[in-house]
């Protein structure tokens, strides 16, 4: 039977992403730090950082710091509250806003502050609200909402809102689903968006959060499976959403890495990192590149920190209708078959899980007979535009 995978190139007028290419290995951090899932990761000024975490030693109170312009890590005094895992936090006009967790002993909710000027961390008012782990947490216009996650009795789907002016919490409307733990999350202009995460299922269903209105709404869920304890961000009006354990709460074979545009309520797949996905690694953006850190893979702790190129244009292009684009079959044993609108020009290129070029063509038919086994990445890009999209496909025997 054939089967059809459809690829929707958007030509949107006023703003277009446009994918970067690849992804850039970088320097891990040192062998006392580079074994951890569960740490929160932010960067102010340019300058990263990574604090806390889990790993085989138990809950960790280091914190580092990141020099990109040398590619180096450097200790820093660790961090004055508990040690912990399964932490949150975010960052805000100059400042990162951070805590709950597990200290090995009891459930947190206590709650920081670190500013970069003094290099100080200063405890804010702890929340009222059940101690917990892997909530959601998003520093925004003033505000932190923190929700979700899990504690004693269980998984949660309240919602708090932290007053920075004031060292104050209020507890807001409930999120309208069903309970999680470790959802994913970001702040876009003046709302609040969250979901996916692990209840009585792993979901892939999105909310938005009007900070105004004070109200919840569904929107687009990811076309994708349900995934769970991934890392996420936003950057110049867009959301991502990157890694994570999959539906079946294992590491899925890439490393998935989705954007979410709010004004077109749509999703696009970009270029997955390197290797199979990753279980709570962490991660920030330096100069428009973001960077994966650390987190666990089919159970193994994976040190290797890449960073990739965040790219986002704005062009007068005029509204056009989307263009399908199909490929089949997949998984395919000797060819693959390419189908786009004759106007269209296009290049094909297929990579491989480590991001190895291993063809590049503009036929519509591909001969595959000697390529190997396996999960691969197509792309296939519009010459015209440079718009580009990327799924897997697999070579059959």
């Amino acid at each position: 039977m054939r089967l059809y995978f459809t690829l929707i190139l958007c030509f949107i007028a006023g703003k277009t992403m446009v994918q970067a290419q690849q992804w850039q290995q970088v320097s891990s951090l040192p062998d006392t730090f580079s074994k951890t899932h569960h740490s929160f990761a932010f960067a102010i000024d340019d300058v990263g950082y990574i604090v806390t975490g889990e790993s085989d030693a138990g809950p960790r109170d280091d914190f580092y710091k990141y020099d990109a312009d040398t590619d180096s890590w450097t200790a820093l005094p660790s961090f004055p509250g508990p040690a912990r895992g399964y932490a949150i936090g975010d960052t805000w006009n100059g400042k990162a806003y951070f805590g709950f967790g597990y200290d090995e002993e009891s459930l947190l909710n206590d709650f920081w502050v670190f500013d970069p000027s003094d290099m100080s961390w200063t405890e804010l008012a702890s929340c009222p609200c059940m101690a917990r782990v892997h909530p959601a947490m998003v520093a925004i216009n003033g505000k932190v909402f923190m929700g979700m996650g899990n504690g004693s009795t269980g998984n949660f789907n309240d919602w708090w809102e932290y007053d920075i002016a004031s060292d104050t919490w209020t507890q807001k409307t409930n999120l309208p689903s069903l309970e999680r733990h470790h959802p994913y999350h970001f702040g876009i202009d003046n709302a609040v968006y969250t979901g996916f995460g692990h209840g009585e299922d792993i979901y892939n269903n999105w909310f938005r959060y009007d900070i105004q209105d004070q109200t919840w709404t569904q929107v687009a869920s990811l076309p994708a499976e349900g995934r769970v304890a991934g890392t996420q961000f936003s950057y110049n009006g867009i959301g991502y959403v990157l890694s994570g354990d999959g539906e079946d709460h294992k590491s899925m074979l890439t490393g998935e890495f989705w954007a979410y545009d709010p004004e077109q309520d749509n999703w696009e797949e970009l270029t997955p990192h390197p290797g199979s996905s990753r279980w709570a690694p962490a991660s920030f953006i330096i100069k428009g590149e973001v960077y994966l850190i650390n987190g666990t893979s089919f159970d193994n702790y994976v040190s290797d920190v890449y960073k990739y190129k965040l790219k986002e244009t704005v062009t007068n292009a005029p509204l056009l209708s989307p263009i399908t684009i199909d490929f089949y079959p997949n998984p395919a044993k000797d060819f693959l078959n390419i189908k786009v609108p004759e106007h269209i020009n296009f290049e094909v290129r297929i990579y491989n899980l480590d991001g190895s070029l291993i063809a590049n063509t503009n036929e519509p038919v591909i001969d595959i007979k000697n390529v190997s086994l396996g999960v691969y990445l197509l792309e296939i890009k519009d010459i015209n535009t440079g718009h580009k999209v990327i799924k897997k496909w697999i070579k059959s025997n």
